[in-house]
């Protein structure tokens, strides 16, 4: 019965995100040893993170599934897979589908990009990835030095997009209450990003419990909600680069932090927690 129960619960993702500069191969192998069942795969500069015969080697090798791949939206990744948002898109999406992905993440177009705008709002992404078997997930962005660029920031800006991708710490930088948005969104969500914020006006993708943000009471809710998508932990993993045993622990720690809270259990004693254990 607690198996069951177990897994029932949403499944918990690493993102490839906060690691683009190693080696795909070795990350993977990492959020497999920290105690994940799966990844988010970043599409990047790296092609092998664009190869889906790579991706599908590699997450074989270490156990792992891909359920979520996040497009390469980012100002940095702004030439990958084309520099036009309909390209980016319906290449991303393929490649999604490929990988066997439920979800692609996808972020708005800018507010100057407005063909983009347009094609988006013809619907043309959601019914390609209708087709594709996928949800096409919008994920909510977020204020820069208090000037907004991204025409998808708060709940009432999702609103018109069937599949939604819950950012917590980017609803933190907005100042958008998380309850308040779920009440709005959670019936439409997806997938969760999640991460702690410092409160400084930055996206600062911090350690579960060491921010602002109230994830245990959150994601005690978010799990007794009847939430059954996808949870991808989205963070700052540079103070943990030195060594790959520094990775893992940190990788793991976060994990049972996640799970322990997603059970109504509150934050755990992690001290313990090393990659032997996960």
């Amino acid at each position: 019965m607690e198996a069951q129960h177990l897994q029932s619960r949403p499944q918990i993702l690493a993102s490839t995100g906060p690691l683009l500069l190693s080696p795909l191969g070795w990350v993977l192998d990492a959020i497999a040893d920290a105690g994940f069942t799966g990844a988010e795969l970043v599409l990047a500069h790296n092609p092998e993170t664009r190869d889906p015969d790579k991706v599908a080697g590699y997450a074989r090798e270490a156990g792992l599934d891909v359920p979520a791949v996040h497009g390469p939206y980012m100002l940095l990744l702004r030439t990958v897979l084309g520099s036009k948002y309909e390209t980016k898109t319906l290449r991303s999406l393929e490649v999604a589908a490929e990988l066997g992905a439920r979800t692609l993440v996808a972020h708005a177009p800018f507010r100057w990009e407005r063909s983009a705008r347009r094609w988006l709002g013809t619907g043309a992404a959601d019914a390609r990835a209708a087709e594709l078997g996928i949800a096409f997930g919008m994920e909510n962005l977020f204020p820069v030095a208090g000037r907004t660029f991204s025409t998808v920031v708060t709940p009432a800006e999702l609103a018109p997009f069937a599949h939604v991708v819950f950012d917590t710490s980017h609803f933190a930088v907005a100042g958008v209450d998380l309850f308040e948005a779920w009440d709005e969104l959670g019936d439409r969500v997806v997938h969760l990003h999640v991460s702690d914020n410092f409160g400084a006006g930055k996206d600062s993708h911090a350690p579960l419990g060491t921010g602002i943000l109230p994830l245990e009471e959150f994601l005690a809710h978010v799990g007794a909600s009847g939430y059954r998508g996808t949870i991808t932990l989205e963070l700052d993993c540079r103070p943990y680069l030195d060594t790959r045993e520094s990775l893992v622990s940190f990788l793991a720690r976060e994990r049972v932090k996640a799970e322990n809270l997603l059970a109504g259990a509150g934050l755990p004693d992690v001290a313990a927690v090393a990659p032997a254990d996960a």
